[in-house]
């Protein structure tokens, strides 16, 4: 049985098309793979930042009423944003992924901030944290 040059031209086109698929997919998961390890980097990275403002909020807490300080959010690759809920969590949210961070103070104002620079104040009024 012998195949024509129309049927040797079809299976080497069915061959050529599949190596190619191959590569292709084999590069696509490689590509992948990279966004996924700088994903849980900058996840990562906002997760000590979280720490970084839940240990401020819990500094003006311990140091009494009329203990104030500056926080200004650092800026990151990864766009951020915290929330401060008033059942005394922190969260911090980045691509439908969220933080939780357990603070100290019992009392405390809700708030949010995003990381574009702003300053923000956390004073302790008397056992409440408030933001400014």
């Amino acid at each position: 049985m012998s195949l024509d040059s129309r049927g040797q031209a079809s299976a080497e086109l069915i061959l050529a098309t599949v190596i190619f698929m191959v590569i292709a997919l084999s590069l696509i998961q490689l590509v992948s793979s990279g966004m996924d390890k700088t994903d849980s980097g900058n996840l990562g990275q906002v997760r000590m930042i979280g720490e970084s403002v839940a240990e401020t909020i819990n500094t003006v807490y311990i140091n009494g009423p009329g203990y104030s300080a500056n926080l200004t959010l650092p800026d990151s690759p990864a766009n951020y944003t915290v929330y401060v809920y008033s059942n005394g969590n922190l969260s911090m949210s980045y691509h439908n992924n969220n933080i939780t961070i357990k603070l100290v103070p019992a009392r405390i104002q809700s708030f949010s901030m995003t990381n574009n620079g702003t300053p923000h104040q956390v004073k302790n009024n008397n056992g409440t944290i408030q933001f400014t």
